[in-house]
Parts: structure tokens; C-alpha cells; sequence
């Protein structure tokens, strides 16, 4: 072994070479293998794009002929009238109230019968007071059209009005209700419902399912995707305009997947309300599936097409989950898979918005890509995997196709071992001796490869061993010494960037520092819309006076302190603070849709601190608040030593309304009209300017 050890490379490459004298028979075998492989492997993938592109034809033709079938029923005289007189006998309920009896078989249908249902098919627990209707109107049509029914699972399919409503809504109910139940029969919907566009009330389902009555925009299903596409669906305001929600499990529904079509509904010029079709996944499902009959359409024996959500959910199911459930199930038990994940699978049995795809074609998909590549799912299994976007009205789903590759490739490996066969009987001895010679003599090169590549990929403490004293040895040694001193030379980089870091988080806001670290010294932006706030400390040079310059200066930094503890548990950023005066923003390295409530909150909670900060210290302070909306400029000011801060109007008005108008939060006109409702407040009140007339601001009384 010592003497093996001496030998130099190339005397080890002359006995490789001589030993791989035959390699010309294995060139010859290998180019007919590599030529049937490129033909089998282009035939595989021309048969799954044009299975994914069928299926994306066949789901897109689906919906088309949805959205014919929607504006024409949105446009029908039936609807157009019936959501008029839904509307205004929905309207016409007022305040309507029920016996005590009925109140408590309302609350008992929920606590009794929705819940207990509700709760075996979602994850987590339903809380009845989040379902339960508040308003009497909500509480009147459930009580007659779903707690009073004999059996709550039934649908409104013969129920033309209910026998105790006597309402003017019953008579509306009665006269309109069978035609919506004959166009669900004909059109095969699960279930009409309409809104009134005024709003956003549920003036009527055909199903008469909990979300019948409520109210899409403060209810219980507001945030449901229902509630989402129609509240956009109003604020288009279009003729003949169409929506397609995403399937989702529609907790009304007892959490089963559903989706919806809807339409404005227009009464002349006039918008009234919305049309809402609500469907079930099954049709998806069993047009992706074939009717799980995977076999006869050409996917053998592994191959399956399933679509993914944009959530990266399956929105049809999983064909291992349909033919080899067990074997599935426990798949996924081995997998990364959450084992919460794999539980409700197995309870709902079903993949159908539990199964996640996160694969590199799903990515590709839903970014607008179409192709063809091989990736591994989540048994550990290589897959050939077409894929491609489906694109309907607002939302985008990722058309799957794929098949083992174990499977596509089993013509080409029965064709790899007849070529084995005729070339072992002549190449056997030398091959033999060519794998001995190159893997007793490139292990240790196969030991340094693996250390450059855990080197290249970030992973310190890399060493080889050093086990002979060739040019292997040599390079050994000298890798060992390069790795230990770029090891050296990262824990030294690492802790100055974390010291820079840490120090850049102090002084700027995260958009700042994100800027520049892409190169953008001065992280000068401007911000189309967010909320600022200017607080003087009032009252510190007399505070100052009796405690001494150094004890209040070390007071004003706690005071400053729990402002900023404070503005970081409201989602706000403070910019700076000069002497007693706190400059604050909301939305600007995060954008926030309630920045402005935000603020105001923030603001209040830094006038309860000062109160609670004179009731410690025996102090008179008072802070003075002026809160802005609108765009400002930020950016860094200085180049060595730096500080960032805003301008613009917006923060000149907060400033001075802080600076002029006293103790109180005073907010501008912009600020009061987005917090209308929300906020009390006394004004308008005239103050100074800023070379442009006077302000008119409010001031925030509660």
C-alpha cells in the first residue's frame, strides 16, 4: 500500500486508461441507447402537453359556457324582478322580532346542528358566537327558512315560502322562489343566490344554507371568497361583467369545496344587486379524472392530471389517493408532510384543498409558464411532469400532468438490458478491471470533489482526510488548509454584517436599509400614501427645572423608549426624535390598508403613557399630536453620519398642527373622512398655515 501510495497520477491514468481499452464498444452501445431514450423521452412528452393541453381546453370550455349561463340568467326579467322584490321585501322586515321559543330553536339549529356538522369536516373549532345572526332580520328568515324546517339538511327545493312567514317577504318568497328552483334544475347549479348590491345583504338562496340573510360585508362570511369577488364585483360596476371564485370549503356548505359565479344585476341603468351561482368541485374533478378512469384515458398505470390552487392546494384529487388509499396515506406519513396535514386528509378523505404541491412546476405554472421537466415528488419518486397555466377570469390555476419515470422509461430500460447483454459477454473483463482501477483511484479525488462542493455551498468546518503522501495527499492538505482559513475569514465577515446590520435596524426604517443594500446610498423614495404623526412633549423644561438637566434627560429617554415599544406593538415606524419632539409614519415599509386607523390608535396610547408617566413622577407634561395622510419623500440625510427622515406637505402640516394647536391630537380633514365612523371627534377648528391659508383640522376626543 505505501509503494500504491508513491505512485504518481499519471502513472494511475496510464494503468485507468489501459484498462478501459474497450470503451469503444461502450461508446457504441451507449449512442443507440442515448438515441432511443431521446426518441421515447420526446414521445412522453408530446403524449402528457397534449393531455394538459386537452384538459386545459376541456376546464376552459367548462367555464365559458358558465359565464353564457350567468349573464343571460343575470340578465333575465325572473331575476331582475325577483332581486328587486327580494330587496324590498328584505327591507320591508325592519326590526322584526321572534318569541323567545323561536330564538332558542334559532340558537339551538346552530349549536345543536351547524356546529357539531361544521366542526367534524374544518380544521379547528367553530365558535357558535361567530355564526350566530345578530341582526333581527337575519334572525327572522333563519328561524322560518332553516331552524323551522322538519329536517335542517334539506334544501329550499320545495320550499316555495315557509308557513309561519307571513311577511311581505314570504309573498316575494312564494312568487319568485320556484322559478329560481326550476333554473337550478335546469342548469344544474348547487344552489342562486342574491345580493343586494346596496348593501351587500343575502336578500335570498335557494338552498337556504347559514349565510342566507347575512351580510357580505360585516357578517360572518365576509372574508369568505364569496364575500371578496362580490364586494370587487360592485365596485366595477360594469354591464355583463363576470367573476369566478377560487373553490374554497365553504363553511355554509359544512366546509365541502364550492365555488362561484356571479354578475351584476342591472334594473335599467341601475345597479341593484348581484347574481351569485354557487357550484360544487365534482364536475372539476371528474373532467381532470376522467371519472377516475385514469387507465383508459393513456395515463397506465402512474400517470394522473390534477389542477393546484394558487394557495398550492390540489383542486381535484390525487389519483393514489383514489386507487391505493392506504398505501398513500402512509406516504405521506413519511414524507415532510405535517402529520396535521395528512390527518385531515385521512378524516375528510380526500386531497382536495389539504394535499399542498409545492414543486417546481406548480411555480413555473402558476407564474404563466408552460413546459415539460422532471422533478420529485413528495414519495421521493422522479416524475415527468407537463405543466401549464389555466387562466380564468381573476384567478390562475396550475394544470398538472404526469407520470412516473420509472414507468416512461421502462421500454427504454428493457432495450438498455438487451444491449447489456450482447456487450457483458465481450467487455465483462475489462469493464471489471476499469471500475476496480477507478474506484480504488479516485476515491480520495471523489472525497475532495464532495468537500469543494460543501465548501462552494456555504458549509464551513469542511476537511478531507489525508491518507497518502501522492499529489492526492498534497491537494488534501492544501484544501484543508484553504477551507480552515475561509472559515477563518466567514465567522470574522458574518459578525461585522451582524454589527452593521444591527446598527442599520437603529437608525433606519426597513425599506431604507433595503435600498441600501441594492445599491441606493441616500434611499431617497417617494410613498404615494401613508399616515404621519408629530408629538411634542409639552411641559419638559419645567419638568427639567425640578429634577435637574441629567435625571430628565434620562427620564425623557425612558419616556421615548416606551413610545417606541409601543409604536413597534402598533405596526409603526418611528423616523426620529429630536429633543421632545417624536416623528412616527405608519405604511411605509409595510403597507398597511388601516395605516391611518393605525396611527390614531398609536397616538392615543402615547397620551395614555404620558398620563401614566405624570401620575409616576408628580409631572405636568402634556403632548401636543398633529397626525397627516398622504404622500411624503423619505430618504437618508448625510453620508458618514447619517439619519433618515420625511418631507414633503404632509409632514409639514403634522408638524405644525403639533406645534401650534396645544395638547390634544389634532388630525387633518384627510384624516377625519377616512376614520368617519370609527373615531370621535370635535371641529372643525381654523388654525395656522403654512403660507396657504389657515388648516381646517379636527381634534380626536375619543
Amino acid at each position: 500500500m505505501r509503494t500504491h501510495n508513491r505512485l504518481s497520477i499519471q502513472s494511475k491514468l496510464i494503468i485507468l486508461l489501459l484498462s478501459v481499452s474497450l470503451g469503444s464498444i461502450a461508446v457504441t452501445a451507449w449512442i443507440g441507447y442515448s438515441s432511443a431514450r431521446q426518441v421515447l423521452a420526446q414521445s412522453v412528452e408530446h403524449q402528457l402537453q397534449g393531455v394538459r393541453v386537452a384538459k386545459t381546453r376541456t376546464i376552459r370550455s367548462m367555464f365559458e359556457s358558465l359565464r353564457e349561463r350567468v349573464l343571460g340568467l343575470a340578465d333575465s326579467k325572473v331575476t331582475i324582478d325577483g332581486l328587486r322584490n327580494f330587496r324590498d321585501a328584505y327591507r320591508a322586515l325592519g326590526n322584526p322580532t321572534l318569541s323567545a321559543a323561536e330564538n332558542a330553536r334559532l340558537d339551538a339549529f346552530y349549536r345543536d346542528w351547524f356546529l357539531p356538522r361544521l366542526d367534524a369536516n374544518v380544521d379547528g373549532v367553530p365558535i357558535l358566537e361567530q355564526y350566530l345572526p345578530a341582526r333581527a332580520a337575519e334572525r327572522y328568515l333563519q328561524y322560518h327558512y332553516l331552524a323551522a324546517k322538519p329536517r335542517p339538511d334539506d334544501d329550499g327545493q320545495d320550499l316555495d315560502t315557509a308557513a309561519a312567514d307571513t311577511s311581505v317577504y314570504g309573498a316575494a318568497h312564494a312568487a319568485y322562489h320556484p322559478s329560481f328552483a326550476r333554473a337550478i334544475r335546469i342548469f344544474g347549479f348547487k344552489d342562486v343566490l342574491l345580493v343586494d348590491a346596496e348593501t351587500l345583504d343575502i336578500v335570498y338562496t335557494y338552498q337556504k344554507t347559514p349565510e342566507f340573510g347575512t351580510n357580505l360585508e360585516t357578517g360572518p362570511y365576509a372574508n369568505s371568497q364569496l364575500g371578496i369577488q362580490v364586494r370587487a364585483l360592485r365596485s366595477q360596476k360594469e354591464r355583463d361583467a363576470f367573476r369566478v371564485s377560487d373553490f374554497e370549503p365553504y363553511r355554509p356548505n359544512l366546509g365541502q369545496p364550492m365555488g362561484f359565479a356571479m354578475s351584476p344585476v342591472f334594473d335599467g341603468s341601475q345597479l341593484i344587486g348581484i347574481l351569485v351561482l354557487q357550484f360544487p368541485i365534482d364536475r372539476i374533478n371528474a373532467a381532470l379524472t376522467g371519472n377516475y378512469g385514469w387507465r383508459e384515458e393513456g395515463f397506465g398505470v402512474s400517470g394522473e392530471c390534477y389542477l393546484v390552487g394558487a394557495d398550492r392546494t390540489v383542486r381535484s384529487e390525487r389519483r393514489l389517493m383514489h386507487e391505493h388509499r392506504d398505501e398513500f396515506l402512509a406516504g405521506l406519513r413519511n414524507s415532510p408532510i405535517s402529520t396535521r396535514i395528512v390527518d385531515e386528509i385521512e378524516r375528510r378523505n380526500s386531497t382536495i384543498f389539504t394535499l399542498p404541491v409545492d414543486t417546481a412546476s406548480v411555480t413555473a405554472a402558476l407564474n404563466g409558464r408552460s413546459g415539460i421537466n422532471t422533478i420529485t415528488d413528495f414519495r421521493g419518486e422522479r416524475v415527468l411532469s407537463a405543466y401549464g397555466p389555466l387562466d380564468l377570469d381573476s384567478m390562475r390555476w396550475a394544470v398538472i400532468a404526469e407520470i412516473d419515470e420509472k414507468e416512461a422509461d421502462a421500454p427504454l430500460f428493457a432495450y438498455g438490458r438487451k444491449v447489456i447483454v450482447v456487450v457483458t459477454g465481450t467487455a465483462l473483463v475489462v469493464t471489471l478491471i476499469a471500475l476496480l482501477f477507478a474506484y480504488v483511484h479516485t476515491r480520495r479525488l471523489r472525497q475532495l470533489t464532495e468537500g469543494a462542493r460543501r465548501l462552494g455551498a456555504g458549509e464551513t468546518g469542511v476537511r478531507v482526510p489525508v491518507d497518502s503522501n501522492d499529489e492526492f495527499g498534497e491537494l488534501a492538505r492544501v484544501f484543508n488548509e484553504m477551507a480552515q482559513s475561509m472559515q477563518q475569514q466567514t465567522e470574522r465577515l458574518e459578525g461585522q454584517v451582524r454589527e452593521n446590520l444591527e446598527l442599520l435596524h437603529n437608525i433606519l426604517p426597513a425599506s431604507a436599509i433595503a435600498q441600501r443594500q441594492d445599491g441606493d446610498r441616500t434611499a431617497r423614495r417617494e410613498f404615494a400614501d401613508v399616515s404621519v404623526l408629530f408629538a411634542d412633549i409639552i411641559g419638559m423644561e419645567a419638568f427639567s427645572d425640578r429634577v435637574g438637566e441629567t435625571r430628565s434627560l434620562e427620564i425623557l429617554g425612558d419616556l421615548i423608549e416606551t413610545f417606541d415599544e409601543a409604536a413597534e406593538e402598533s405596526g409603526i415606524e418611528k423616523v426620529n426624535t429630536i429633543g421632545a419632539s417624536y416623528l412616527a409614519v405608519c405604511g411605509l415599509s409595510v403597507t398597511r390598508p388601516d395605516h391611518t386607523r393605525r396611527v390614531i390608535r398609536f397616538a392615543q396610547e402615547l397620551v395614555r403613557i404620558v398620563g401614566v408617566f405624570n401620575r409616576d413622577h408628580q409631572a405636568d407634561l402634556a403632548l401636543a399630536v398633529g397626525v397627516n395622510a398622504g404622500p411624503v419623500v423619505g430618504g437618508v440625510i448625510g453620508r458618514r453620519k447619517f439619519l433618515y427622515d420625511l418631507w414633503g406637505v404632509t409632514v409639514a402640516i403634522a408638524r405644525r398642527l403639533a406645534a401650534d394647536q396645544g395638547s390634544g391630537i389634532h388630525v387633518t380633514a384627510a384624516v377625519r373622512e377616512r376614520l368617519a365612523g370609527q373615531f370621535q371627534f370635535a371641529g372643525p377648528i381654523t388654525g395656522g398655515d403654512l403660507g396657504k391659508g389657515p388648516i381646517e383640522y379636527w381634534e380626536v376626543t375619543r
